[in-house]
């Protein structure tokens, strides 16, 4: 399957015994820290980075050292892969089309996926997670010893969460927990306690007015809303609070599917 904006695809995982920079996300870590060295000739000018990084996304590819962490036999696949009695069909995403492009897609979808291939799918995540928790470490390691380190912000964050096969789901796209709940931490020099952690509720929109504040640059006014909030008061203090929910969407055809996230409860609506 595929079409010319989104062509075919080879298999959903890829084990080359190759160097880390044989990929993309290797190759991302090594131009950062080429950058970051260029950076520290002038500390005292700002500078913005963003650095990008693919995996753990499909395909799950990772050099063969990153598989070889794992065995692939201590996995298992969740006991329930059907979902609730009443549970509406279209809050689910069963088919998984983001995969069918794919060229080792089996079936209709992931309830057709033979054990091999939802094991062999579980073990390329974790490879994949591996390898680019040690790209991120390239980044950190390059800013480190440039000596910026100590006075600049850095924030690491996720787009989306991912379904590992429950309820035969795969991929993303649901208004579930598995879909949504992405990590964010920030690096504050001088404000945030190191290793502190915190249970405030976040959305990725509150990332901007974060930086904002930190930068020490004034708030936003537009030209459009900005619905996102300061997460500043909580890094300074782990028990504060900023929000007391979180909410986000996601439609399916033309039914459109909200969620709101509280302390306690998710709530979601179609």
């Amino acid at each position: 399957m595929g079409d010319r904006n989104d062509p075919p695809k080879g298999p959903m995982t890829e084990n080359a015994d190759v160097p880390d920079h044989a990929y993309v996300d290797g190759k991302r870590a090594l131009k950062a820290a080429e950058l970051i060295e260029k950076l520290s000739k002038n500390p005292d000018r700002p500078f913005f980075l963003a650095v990008g990084m693919v995996r753990p996304h499909l395909p799950f590819s990772a050099p063969k050292k990153y598989w070889d962490l794992y065995n692939r036999n201590d996995f298992t696949m969740p006991r329930n892969t059907g979902i609730p009695p009443g549970y509406p069909i279209h809050a689910a995403n069963l088919t998984a089309p983001e995969m069918s492009k794919y060229s080792d897609f089996e079936g209709n979808g992931p309830k057709d996926f033979s054990d091999e291939t939802n094991l062999r799918l579980l073990h390329g995540y974790a490879a994949a997670t591996s390898y680019v928790d040690s790209c991120v470490g390239k980044v950190l390691e390059a800013l480190e010893n440039s000596g910026l380190a100590e006075n600049t912000i850095v924030v690491l964050w996720g787009d989306h969460g991912w379904h590992l096969g429950d309820l035969s789901i795969w991929t993303k796209h649901t208004n579930f927990e598995q879909a949504n709940r992405i990590p964010i931490i920030i690096v504050a020099p001088g404000l945030a306690k190191p290793g502190s952690v915190t249970s405030q509720l976040a959305e990725t929109v509150d990332i901007f007015p974060t930086l904002s504040e930190l930068a020490g640059l004034p708030a936003s006014k537009g030209p459009q809303p900005i619905d996102g909030v300061s997460l500043v008061p909580v890094l300074k203090n782990p028990n504060a609070r900023v929000r007391d929910h979180a909410f986000h969407a996601y439609p399916r055809g033309k039914k459109l599917g909200r969620a709101i996230r509280t302390q306690r409860y998710r709530l979601v609506e179609w």
